[in-house]
């Protein structure tokens, strides 16, 4: 068969049989990324593949003889494609897979995560049957060193969420070809979502916290960080291993978006210094500054809109 395969944006295959290594090699690097694929078995090589493309979500079911597949430095350095993470799971055989310094065997019905953007392997002994799903790393509301701590190991394999996402994956791969395209997105994308659940849940962060308590964490964080021009709420949610959503969604019921909180914040800062008499001789440009207020005709309406007079006009009244 033609090694110039690749599923076309919003198609389902129909099952292919492969019967050269040089052909799956074809098949593997244009269905995921480009990857060294070898076995022993390169004489008689035998597998069967079966790949879903839905917009930038890509589903591929193989069965094969024993081989090893490995993501090099030199093929990350030379990759072009969007990063991206793949989720693979176990149906039949068992699998070996290496990443980011932790190891497991994969059993049927585990699951595993790994990332394109750094090197792996995955080692297969015996005839195997796996589902892997890529997509963007963009989908994932987790920052790469959190989920770095989940990578080649067996996610979820003793408990129910990670019987779902098995579920899931399976009947995923088995039904694509009986819905359109819009559809099939959309159950992919809920696939992506629940992945995410499942290793928010092994990193211990949907253990609930009280609202108020994490609120009034957050609000901590912030005055201690509110000189920090870094200060936004993706790096507020990153400190507090929650989601950008799950932090809006708090500042929503306390009335108040996060960015309009840490505004507010930094001009009391402001008026402050600016009324103290410590700090006459500092300009008011150096004071806005030092509450990361970097443009100094912004601040003075900023200022003027939330006290109805300038800086300096406040700074002269109080003196």
């Amino acid at each position: 068969m033609s090694s110039t395969y690749a599923p076309s944006l919003g198609t389902v295959s129909v099952l292919q049989r492969i019967g050269s290594l040089s052909d799956f090699r074809g098949i593997v690097d244009k269905s995921f990324v480009p990857l060294r694929v070898s076995s022993q078995r390169a004489h008689d090589f035998g597998a069967s593949v079966r790949a879903a493309s839905l917009r930038d979500f890509n589903l591929v079911e193989i069965a094969s003889v024993p081989h090893v597949v490995e993501r090099t430095r030199n093929l990350i350095g030379e990759c072009t494609n969007e990063p991206a993470y793949k989720v693979s799971l176990m149906l039949e055989g068992t699998g070996y897979i290496c990443q980011d310094g932790h190891d497991v065997v994969l059993r049927p019905g585990d699951v595993a995560v790994y990332d394109t953007t750094r090197p792996y392997t995955l080692v297969f002994d015996d005839r195997m049957r796996t589902i892997v799903a890529m997509f963007p790393k963009r989908l994932v509301d987790l920052s790469d060193d959190r989920v770095a701590r989940l990578t080649a190991t067996a996610l979820g394999s003793d408990d129910s969420l990670g019987e779902m996402v098995s579920s899931v994956l399976e009947q995923l791969a088995g039904r694509l070809h009986l819905v359109n395209a819009s559809t099939g997105w959309r159950l992919a994308r809920n696939a992506v979502d629940l992945v995410t659940i499942l290793l928010r849940d092994q990193l211990g962060e949907d253990r609930a916290v009280p609202a108020d308590q994490l609120l009034d964490a957050i609000y901590a964080h912030i005055e201690e960080h509110l000189a920090d021009p870094a200060l936004s709420p993706t790096a507020i949610a990153e400190a507090h291993y929650i989601s950008v959503r799950h932090l809006h969604a708090l500042f929503q019921h306390a009335g108040i978006s996060v960015s309009s909180y840490i505004r507010t914040r930094r001009l009391e800062r402001c008026r402050t210094d600016l009324a103290d008499p410590a700090l006459a001789a500092a300009t008011v440009t150096a004071i806005a500054s030092r509450w990361s207020f970097a443009d100094a005709p912004h601040f003075s309406r900023t200022f003027k809109a939330a006290y109805g007079e300038t800086p300096s006009e406040f700074r002269a009244r109080v003196a």
